[in-house]
């Protein structure tokens, strides 16, 4: 890759850096950013001073990158950097591997790796938010370069090298597992029929040292992820549906599955002109298509067979496998390209795609910008009641990060009519309109029914998006 290309790469980084600054945007939304953040604050204060960091849901290396970039950056944004800069850096490998892949198409590479990765609306997005994705696609996509590399040279070097980052990627998402498993399976095998004991060895060092931090901080229960909620609920009989009802409350989808778990091919937030190049590719024949991306293929089925089992849906799954999209609809693609090319006009072409890539971008970006404002805003009306007690759920984890020092009782997890003894000096932030039907009969509605229902609650203001704040009058009705 020419030193020109790297150049533009990192510029487009610069201005995300901009963006994020101009907006005010600090990636967080949601409880799950907020986790990370709490954790790799953990993390940091573990390097600092040894003190135990305690367990967390997922895996650990997001947040261990994440406290080594602190000593940086504040801790907000060096998750929030590290996101961006993932991005960009899979980017880069992404071309390579298209150019190892594509040998005829390698002029073409770097602009379809802007237009349809780099300005991919999800993808785009998850560079920005502070939450594992991108720096998993990172340890993916640059895994399966250096599987190309293995493929085409069989150098040990390289072996150790998507060792390395396969091994990274599992322990950043376990579910990398899935879409890594058959390179895995390909390099294994090429491995074995040329074995030697030396590299063997070192391999073994390189998946020990990075399953480490997870042995010392999970030691008590280290192989407890394997029985994950979603593992342990997989059916092949959640294919065809597209109605749920689990502990994370009930859910209704307009698509089964089977189709959602594809949506990382023709879904205008990944791929508006995917299924042009999908049907271009078949097109073409599988002789054209190259079966040097047989094993992408499978990676990208497998992973939507494992996704379309799962009792959830969620577009942010569908990102780990979406950079093996791009790799399997090249082909079509270049053809269009070159149909396009021959033709005037391509130039107004490109910049149809970027201005198209950038409405849609605007379209999923602003519901998580204005969460993001929201959660700010109340954080910072609740810091007034910072001595008080708050019954909440869902939004506990921005009230930490931005300073609310009260006690906050979460109405997911404690069934408040086994509690004996309720402290009558309390509040309750709820937003019964978005949860009366999700949560309907689940912990929460049944904890906001019973405060309803036994104390004398009183409204103190309506905040955004259906958030209710409320007082308790202090008499208990029996």
């Amino acid at each position: 890759m020419q030193q020109t290309q790297v150049k533009w790469y990192f510029f487009f980084l610069l201005v995300l850096l901009i963006f994020v600054w101009a907006i005010h945007f600090n990636g967080l939304y949601g409880q799950d950013s907020y986790e990370y953040l709490r954790y790799t604050k953990c993390i940091k204060a573990f390097i600092k001073t040894g003190a135990n960091p305690g367990d967390y849901f997922w895996p650990v290396l997001y947040p261990i990158s994440g406290a080594l970039f602190s000593f940086l950056f504040p801790v907000p944004f060096a998750l929030q950097f590290i996101s961006m800069l993932a991005l960009v850096t899979a980017a880069i490998y992404l071309e390579k591997i298209l150019v190892l892949l594509f040998p005829s198409g390698k002029s073409l590479a770097t602009l379809y790796v802007f237009l349809f990765f780099l300005l991919s609306p999800y993808m785009l997005r998850a560079s920005l938010v502070i939450m594992s994705d991108s720096l998993t696609i990172l340890w993916i996509v640059m895994g399966a370069y250096y599987f190309q590399k293995y493929r085409n040279t069989l150098a040990n070097k390289y072996f150790l090298w998507l060792i390395f980052c396969f091994t990274a990627a599992i322990f950043t998402r376990y579910a990398a597992f899935v879409v890594i498993f058959p390179l895995a399976v390909v390099a294994a095998y090429l491995f074995l029929r040329n074995f030697k004991i030396v590299p063997f060895i070192i391999a073994i060092l390189i998946v020990f040292l990075i399953f480490l931090p997870h042995i010392f901080i999970r030691r008590e229960s280290p192989f407890q992820f394997i029985h994950h909620e979603w593992l342990d609920t997989w059916s092949p009989r959640n294919l065809f549906r597209n109605h749920f009802n689990t502990g994370n409350g009930r859910s209704s989808y307009f698509f089964k599955n089977i189709i959602y778990a594809f949506f990382n091919v023709a879904h205008p937030a990944f791929c508006f002109a995917g299924i042009v190049f999908f049907f271009t590719c078949l097109h073409l024949s599988y002789k054209k298509l190259k079966l040097g991306i047989t094993p992408y293929l499978i990676s990208v089925f497998l992973y939507a067979f494992f996704l379309a089992g799962i009792p959830f849906q969620n577009m942010r799954f569908l990102l780990l496998s979406f950079p093996f999209v791009l790799i399997i609809l090249y082909r079509g693609y270049e053809y269009v390209e070159q149909l396009s090319k021959n033709r005037r006009g391509w130039q107004y072409v490109v910049i149809t795609i970027v201005i198209i890539q950038f409405a849609l971008f605007y379209r999923v970006f602003v519901p998580f910008y204005n969460d993001n404002k929201v959660e700010k805003y109340m954080a910072n009306k609740m810091l007034s009641y910072s001595n008080r007690t708050v019954y909440t759920f869902s939004i506990d984890g921005a009230l930490k990060s931005y300073g609310f020092v009260g006690n906050i009782i979460n109405m997911a997890e404690i069934k408040l009519d086994t509690v004996k003894k309720i402290d009558t000096n309390f509040l309750v932030l709820f937003n019964p309109s978005e949860f009366s039907e999700t949560w309907k009969n689940e912990i929460p509605m049944k904890n906001w029914e019973f405060l309803n229902k036994h104390y004398d609650l009183i409204k103190l203001e309506d905040m955004p998006n259906g958030w209710e704040l409320y007082r308790n009058n202090f008499s208990f009705k029996k």
